[in-house]
């Protein structure tokens, strides 16, 4: 029987799903988790007794945590609702590892996804922006295909409440301002505007699909095992510069130094020792200049499993049951044909198509640290993901605790 985490935020989406919960993911068992980001005083707190209210009268685990959202987004220089995203996304990822959860589920509907879209092509986006939300393995969004004003509509007529979030009323964050002032521009020119902007996403999706299959094929004949790549190899397909682009993702080449680049490789000029922000040119490849990157250190700890007061942990940090391994721990880089179980999943998963998943650029995929098992099996990704066969239970006596940190 699967175990879902809802997200709730107590809004009326996300009530919306917990209340039907049992008529979205039939035979499932549900607990909740909520995020108090500290951002509306009173009125987050109130949300946050509101949802645990909601889970005591439905006898269902209740999980919360308080965020300094404000703090966060400036140390990271990021804005507010980055940094809420990126804070939810990490903490629903270590409940979902640690606790055994199959995926989390989230309540973002066909309007959320129409106004993710317009706002991924005016911040400038590929292919991937245009297909808006998708469900994954890991999180499950089953309200896509409905409209807010259906939720709407269902909630009213079974007179169940919910929490109305003062901000959605404030064109402070722009998706606000494109539901609240773009949107209804839209409905005049196009009544059914939202249908229509979710067909075309999946009609990109599927675009999107073809090109992805492309640029697997392209890495596999043009990309070393150090992550480098393969100019000449590179030049043989058609659409090379699209794949090179996919391929340097993640390593933080803008657009304007992506256009150099490929200026230079198309007017045959030498680019052995010239850099394109963090891309070095060396004899026919490129590389990814990881001198720029931080130093990171591996650190294991043997824990008895009394003194854990609790499985989840902050990102970067592992924990695997200590018998269940052979010592010394044998810590290597990974390579081709590696795969395991990820906690929570039946299926053995290639560490190839988990990087993809995680969206690790080519660097990534080169410093990736894995924890033999044994032969190909791997017991754990350092820092990411552990194997089911080491995960932590009742019977478990001696852990092993292993961080993967930047050196200060």
């Amino acid at each position: 029987m699967k175990q879902i985490l809802l997200a709730v935020s107590g809004g009326i989406d996300s009530m919306y799903m917990a209340n039907r919960a049992s008529e979205l993911f039939p035979e499932a068992h549900f607990a909740v988790a909520h995020c108090n980001f500290q951002l509306r005083g009173k009125e987050s707190d109130d949300d946050e007794e509101f949802v645990e209210n909601w889970c005591k009268e439905h006898h269902l685990k209740c999980f919360v945590k308080r965020f300094d959202t404000r703090e966060s987004a400036a140390e990271q220089g990021i804005s507010i609702e980055m940094a809420a995203r990126q804070l939810r996304y990490e903490w629903f990822e270590q409940l979902r590892t640690e606790l055994g959860f199959d995926a989390i589920a989230t309540a973002h509907n066909a309007c959320d996804n129409a106004e993710t879209m317009i706002l991924n092509l005016l911040r400038g986006t590929g292919i991937k922006g245009i297909c808006g939300m998708s469900s994954t393995e890991r999180i499950i969004r089953p309200l896509l295909g409905i409209e807010r004003k259906d939720i709407e509509n269902w909630m009213n007529s079974h007179g169940l409440t919910w929490r109305e979030d003062s901000s959605n009323g404030q064109n402070i964050y722009k998706r606000n301002m494109i539901r609240r002032e773009i949107f209804p521009l839209f409905a005049q020119l196009n009544p059914s505007y939202i249908k229509t902007l979710n067909s075309d996403m999946e009609r990109f999706a599927q675009v999107g699909s073809i090109a992805d299959d492309y640029v697997k094929a392209v890495r596999k004949t043009v990309l070393h095992p150090d992550g480098r790549i393969n100019l000449h190899k590179l030049q043989e397909f058609k659409h090379w510069e699209y794949a090179l682009w996919n391929l340097l993702e993640g390593s933080g080449i803008s657009s304007s130094e992506f256009a150099d680049l490929t200026a230079c490789i198309k007017a045959g000029r030498q680019i052995a020792g010239k850099c394109f922000g963090p891309v070095i040119g060396t004899t026919n490849s490129l590389i990814i200049n990881s001198q720029k990157r931080e130093k990171r250190e591996i650190k294991v700890e043997l824990i008895l499993r009394n003194e854990l007061t609790s499985l989840i942990t902050e990102p970067g940090v592992i924990l695997l049951d200590a018998d269940k391994i052979s010592m010394p721990l044998k810590i290597r880089g990974w390579k081709e044909g590696d795969w395991m179980r990820p906690l929570g999943m039946k299926g053995k998963k290639k560490l190839s198509d988990l990087f993809t998943d995680l969206k690790y650029s080519a660097l990534d995929k080169a410093e990736a640290q894995v924890i033999e098992l044994e032969g190909s099996h791997i017991a754990a990704l350092v820092g990411v993901r552990i194997d089911d066969r080491v995960k932590v239970d009742d019977k478990t006596e001696n852990v092993l605790r292993i961080s993967y940190s930047s050196i200060k």
